[in-house]
């Protein structure tokens, strides 16, 4: 579309003015904003500029975006890094490299709910062996298992582990990364019995109630918090270790004392892969490609739940946070 700007033209979120008789060619994408701090509801579909790259950035065509417990928090202003309103939700993407034409996956700040994404080139991922109407729920949830076990809690061949919320994306996805990393028995936890069926087809070898008794464990890793927390904690053995990703309980976990953790031998390692990439991106983005081997390798495909339309991102948003689904929801613009 040709436009003439006469005298000024407001921008999408505000004022920001062109000059006068300017005259640019323009494209406009779809785009999910919210503009304001709250639940689902504050989510609008706007048509909006496409985005234009910088220095060490490139563009990509959306084929489809991962929906995540994050982008929940990120409304409610709850997410440390999440930007401020309005914003564009979505942390990862899956999609084709404006220009090259390159299929990719990408792990992102802020703006995948959209048809074009802007992403840091340094964690943009060839992904030429993947199904991309499937991969854009595939790189934040491998990445974050992959560090969880890997990284912070060590896994060794042969150890025991525990998996909470087991059905949902981040859950059943720590069962694959948990078994293609070598450990000799997965447990993991869920509220039905159709989730925990779930979950056993992801590769647990055990699962088990949230009122069940827990099994001695080498490592947990649990999203959950609250009770769910205290019951996975009681569980673990000495010199075990319990990584930490959230509070989807909405209680924060009660991280006992350190006279309590030093008689039971045991570590308790809270984990955010939003602010490890914020304070060290380079060491974030070379561990990232490591973990991202397990999806070409095929070791690990973590399990797509349902996609919507990019027009219905609220209603993926009420219904992952109602904990209602299994596996990773996905956006097609």
């Amino acid at each position: 579309m040709f436009i003439t700007f006469y005298p000024t033209w407001i921008g999408e979120y505000g004022s920001d003015a062109v000059p006068i008789s300017r005259q640019l060619w323009l494209r406009k994408m779809k785009a999910i904003v919210a503009a304001r701090l709250g639940g689902p509801e504050v989510l609008e579909l706007r048509e909006v500029e496409d985005p234009v790259g910088g220095a060490g950035e490139v563009v990509i065509d959306v084929v489809r975006a991962g929906v995540n417990f994050a982008d929940l928090l990120s409304l409610r202003g709850r997410y440390a890094a999440a930007p401020p309103p309005p914003f564009t939700p979505g942390l990862e993407v899956s999609g084709v490299e404006g220009g090259s034409g390159r299929p990719v996956i990408a792990l992102l700040t802020t703006g995948g709910f959209a048809a074009k994404v802007v992403a840091d080139s340094r964690f943009v991922f060839d992904a030429t062996e993947l199904d991309l109407e499937l991969a854009g729920g595939w790189p934040l949830v491998t990445v974050t298992a992959f560090f969880g076990l890997s990284e912070m809690a060590r896994l060794r061949p042969g150890e025991t582990v525990l998996v909470t919320a087991a059905a949902g994306g981040l859950g059943s996805t720590s069962v694959q990364v948990a078994k293609a990393l070598g450990a000799g028995h997965v447990v993991g936890m869920a509220s039905t019995p159709e989730k925990r069926e779930f979950a056993l087809r992801q590769g647990a070898d055990e699962a088990i109630g949230y009122d069940d008794p827990v099994p001695p464990v080498d490592i947990v890793m649990d999203g959950v918090g609250g009770k769910v927390f205290q019951s996975a904690l009681s569980s673990v053995r000495p010199l075990g270790r319990m990584v930490l990703f959230g509070a989807s309980s909405g209680q924060v976990p009660e991280i006992p004392s350190f006279d309590a953790l030093r008689r039971r031998n045991i570590g308790i390692l809270p984990f955010s892969l939003g602010m490890l990439r914020a304070s060290d991106a380079v060491r974030t983005a070379d561990l990232a490609t490591q973990a991202l081997n397990l999806l070409r390798s095929g070791r690990v495909a973590p399990p797509i739940g349902r996609t919507f339309p990019l027009a219905e991102a609220a209603q993926a948003l009420e219904m992952l946070g109602s904990r209602q689904t299994v596996g990773k929801l996905l956006l097609a613009p």
